[in-house]
C-alpha cells in the first residue's frame, strides 16, 4: 500500500484555462490523460490524497485507490463532497503522520503555516511557490497523475514526460 498525491485535475474544466495552455486540445483529452497515468501509478489498495480543485467527480469513481479530499477553492463544501460517495474523507487541510515523519497537506501553499516538515500543495492560483520544505503536486507538475510519497521524497519532481 502505496500513499499518493495530486492536486488540480480540473476534470472536464474550462477548456481554455485548463487545457490549452498545456497543450491538450479540450479538457476531455487532459482527463483521459490524467485517468490513463492514474490507472498506471496507484493500485486499488493505495491511498490517494487529492489537494484541491478536483473539477468533475465523477471520473474518480473509475479509478483505483482510496481517495481522500482536501478541499481547494473551487471544490463544493464537504458534505457535498462526501455525499458523492467517492471521497473516504473530506477536509480543509490535513497533517499526516507518516514513517517520514508529519506531511502538511493544503490546497493553497498560502495557508500553510511556517513548518519544519514536508508541505504538499497545489499550484496556489498560479503562483510559483518554492519555499524550502513545499512541493507542489499539482496534476501538471507530477507528469499528469499521482505520485507516490516515496517518490516525492527521492528529490526534486521531474515527472513531466513520465508515463
Amino acid at each position: 500500500m502505496a500513499i499518493h498525491f495530486v492536486a488540480d485535475l480540473h476534470f472536464n474544466g474550462d477548456n481554455a484555462r485548463h487545457a490549452h495552455p498545456y497543450g491538450f486540445a479540450d479538457s476531455a483529452e487532459m482527463t483521459r490523460r490524467i485517468c490513463e497515468t492514474w490507472c498506471a501509478r496507484v493500485n486499488p489498495a493505495d491511498t490517494v490524497w487529492i489537494l484541491g480543485n478536483v473539477g468533475n467527480p465523477v471520473h474518480l469513481a473509475m479509478l483505483p485507490g482510496i481517495k481522500h479530499l482536501v478541499r481547494g477553492a473551487l471544490d463544493p463544501q464537504p458534505w457535498n463532497c462526501l455525499a458523492t460517495g467517492r471521497y473516504a474523507s473530506v477536509c480543509d487541510f490535513r497533517r499526516l503522520e507518516t514513517e517520514y515523519g508529519e506531511v502538511a497537506l493544503f490546497s493553497d501553499p498560502s495557508a500553510a503555516p511556517e513548518t519544519d516538515g514536508l508541505v504538499l500543495h497545489g499550484r496556489g492560483f498560479g503562483q510559483a511557490w518554492t519555499r524550502e520544505g513545499f512541493v507542489c503536486v499539482a496534476a501538471e507538475q507530477t507528469g499528469w497523475g499521482p505520485v507516490s510519497l516515496d517518490q516525492i521524497l527521492r528529490g526534486p519532481l521531474d515527472l513531466r514526460h513520465a508515463a
